[in-house]
């Protein structure tokens, strides 16, 4: 393992600033899946009534989806500093072909492209600005695409309860055949069926940690073959590996 770990350190990505983004948003995600199973969800009717862990849950979605757009401008931004080409078509300007972070930060601010709406809408603008070699984001599973998108719409309406966003939450309920009107707490700490053993919120939340993944897997190839191997679906070796990977890395998730 000891000469694995050093291949690791030495294979041209894993010290990259993309690279330990990517690994402390995974990290990130995976303890924050371990407080919702172990801290939460194996306490609701001991500790927690059932409407306390929606509230507890409907805060969650919040927090997952600040962490999200966090992670994908860091990334926005460590793409389009190495090539602009596709930005300087899309502005119709003859800019560098590399510019720092900060400048990337200041034309994507000028432009509202930080202001996320949702996953589709994070593939559109990754289009537009991004060259294809330098797009991840092109590349995430469509089904987790739609599943954001969705989460999108149930952290709107928790953001701001409007007539318009309980509209948009009465199709997503329709979309997961659900009939009555519960908060979105509820609808998260329920399951597709009774021969379902996941709460709808952990199909959500995987979904970001999918889309990660597939990030991963463009940008770092090597980085994601080494937690890979020869294994070829993502199993408890792999995660073994993954965490291994987290520990190695210096930007740990508070």
């Amino acid at each position: 393992m000891k000469q694995e770990i050093e291949e690791l350190k030495n294979n041209g990505e894993f010290n990259t600033i993309g690279c330990q983004y990517t690994l402390m948003y995974m990290a990130r995600l995976y303890s924050q899946a371990e407080f919702l199973s172990t801290k939460i969800l194996s306490l609701v009717g001991k500790v927690f009534s059932n409407y306390e862990a929606g509230q507890v849950i409907e805060a969650f979605a919040i927090k997952t989806l600040c962490d999200w757009e966090w992670y994908c401008e860091k990334m926005i931004c460590e793409c389009l500093q190495l090539d602009t080409s596709n930005l300087s078509k899309h502005l119709v300007l003859n800019l560098p072909k590399k510019i720092t972070a900060d400048e990337c930060v200041a034309y994507l601010n000028g432009l509202g492209y930080f202001d996320l709406k949702s996953g589709s809408n994070l593939k559109a603008i990754s289009k537009k600005i991004l060259i294809e070699s330098k797009n991840p984001f092109a590349k995430i599973n469509n089904d987790a695409i739609k599943h954001i998108d969705d989460y999108y719409i149930l952290r709107n309406f928790i953001a701001h309860k409007s007539n318009r966003s309980k509209k948009s939450l009465a199709t997503i309920y329709s979309k997961y055949n659900q009939s009555a009107f519960v908060e979105v707490g509820e609808f998260l700490l329920s399951k597709k069926s009774d021969k379902e053993k996941e709460l709808r919120i952990q199909y959500f939340e995987g979904s970001f940690w999918l889309a990660t993944y597939n990030i991963l897997e463009f940008l770092y190839p090597k980085t994601y073959n080494w937690v890979m191997r020869d294994e070829e679906i993502y199993n408890d070796i792999c995660h073994k590996r993954f965490l291994t990977l987290v520990e190695l890395s210096p930007n740990k998730p508070k």
